[in-house]
């Protein structure tokens, strides 16, 4: 049997019928006639189930309006949940040393936790269009039609806090492929309300017992239990077999490696992308002296020009102390798979060691009619770049990247000129 609490004994429970407030001395919804059954109308939980129960009463008839509008009215809720949500961290460190040190997780916090998870959990059954009542801000239980309790633990391991995250990666790869399932199921259901003022109820059990999974893993990964949650949606499941833990903690190993080592893997890459360096005596570019032809996996770049200073639009419209510099480079799409020619493309490093992005990027001269962006496979374009730096520094580098915003790892090459 599912043990209320308290504070849910005491509240107003809800129509499972209809959704309407009941007095707990009620024996008949007033609203729609419907026996009151002792808990509101929320299926009882069967003995040995997880000790967290979720549940949201079925709605027999939803708003075709609202569907429209309830992510818009309920952003007050969620500026508050995410708020609660940065309290309910703090609230977990401070927990793992209590359990570390005394195996019990202070019943206050606990409570404030689990209420920070309850009006999450409201929200959600609002947004999710599970229910048409606007939730209450409050964390207490029994002011909505959404059960959500978590059995306070009289003891937790001391041992398990150090390994919770490791086992329900499993669980956060399954929920992950489930959820496009829900997301599907939540879509047609939206058409369902609108024409028909109903959610599927195949549709709805299936998004509600993913919810509760969900609050499961959120429960055990927060420390509020130690039995492993069931990979299962049913409210009656009962927790995870020790089987069941040992294959989580295997996989769970084996995502981590994998995720430490995909992290590794773009760490490298990062630091593997070839650069080439081109010495240009600064004077020369001044002049008007093209430095040499370089070619990057089939992008051929040519610095043609600088101007120091260059007058912006034919108008000064540099910041008091600075002065704009500006590049010409003729670029050649050869046989590259791509090459970008946009802000993204370049950095400028002036002598004090600051970076600095273009403040524009002009075509000045194009083989074809370009959208200011890529540079098609055997065209050749003038761009112009410019940049504001301090009077006081001078130009130390320029460096233009044929792979523009997609620059990552090993795709694409650099080419810097150094000025000297």
């Amino acid at each position: 049997m599912l043990a209320q609490s308290p504070a849910v004994t005491s509240g107003p429970a809800f129509c499972r019928q209809c959704g309407a407030a009941l007095d707990q001395s009620q024996r008949f919804c007033i609203a729609c006639g419907a026996p009151v059954t002792p808990d509101g109308g929320f299926p009882e939980a069967s003995a040995g189930s997880y000790p967290l129960h979720y549940e949201v009463q079925y709605p027999e008839k939803l708003s075709r309006l609202l569907i429209f509008v309830k992510w818009l009215l309920a952003i007050p809720h969620f500026l508050v949940v995410t708020a609660l949500g940065y309290a309910a961290a703090a609230i977990t460190v401070v927990a793992f040393f209590a359990i570390l040190f005394t195996r019990r997780y202070p019943r206050g916090l606990f409570n404030l936790v689990v209420g920070i998870n309850r009006w999450g959990a409201n929200v959600t059954a609002y947004t999710y269009l599970f229910r048409d009542e606007y939730p209450p801000f409050s964390l207490d239980p029994g002011k909505y039609p959404v059960l959500y309790e978590v059995e306070y633990p009289e003891q937790l391991s001391r041992w398990w806090i150090w390994v919770k995250w490791l086992l329900v990666i499993p669980h956060q790869f399954v929920i992950t492929l489930l959820s496009f399932v829900g997301f599907l199921f939540a879509f047609f259901a939206w058409f369902a309300i609108l024409f028909t003022g109903r959610y599927p109820r195949t549709f709805f059990d299936f998004n509600v017992g993913l919810q509760r999974w969900i609050l499961r893993v959120t429960a055990y990964a927060g420390l509020l239990r130690d039995e492993f949650p069931p990979y299962s949606k049913r409210a009656d499941a009962k927790p995870g077999s020790r089987r069941a833990v040992v294959l989580s903690a295997v996989f769970g190993v084996v995502g981590a490696g994998a995720i430490v080592a995909v992290y590794v893997a773009l760490i490298a890459f990062s630091l593997s992308r070839d650069t080439e360096v081109v010495e240009v005596s600064y004077a020369d570019a001044l002049a008007g002296r093209s430095t040499t032809v370089v070619d990057l996996q089939g992008t051929i770049v040519t610095l043609e020009d600088a101007e120091d200073p260059f007058r912006y639009f034919e108008v000064d419209e540099s910041r008091p102390d600075t002065r704009h510099v500006a590049f010409e480079l003729w670029i050649t799409n050869e046989d590259a798979l791509f090459t970008f020619v946009d802000r993204d493309s370049f950095t400028l490093e002036d002598t004090d060691g600051e970076d600095h992005d273009p403040v524009d990027v002009f075509w000045l001269e194009a083989s074809f009619p370009g959208d200011d962006s890529t540079v098609s496979r055997g065209e050749t374009v003038l761009t112009q770049v410019v940049f504001e730096i301090d009077d006081a520094v001078d130009p130390l580098s320029l460096t233009y990247s044929s792979a523009g915003p997609l620059a990552f790892g090993p795709i694409g090459e650099d080419v810097r000129f150094e000025f000297r």
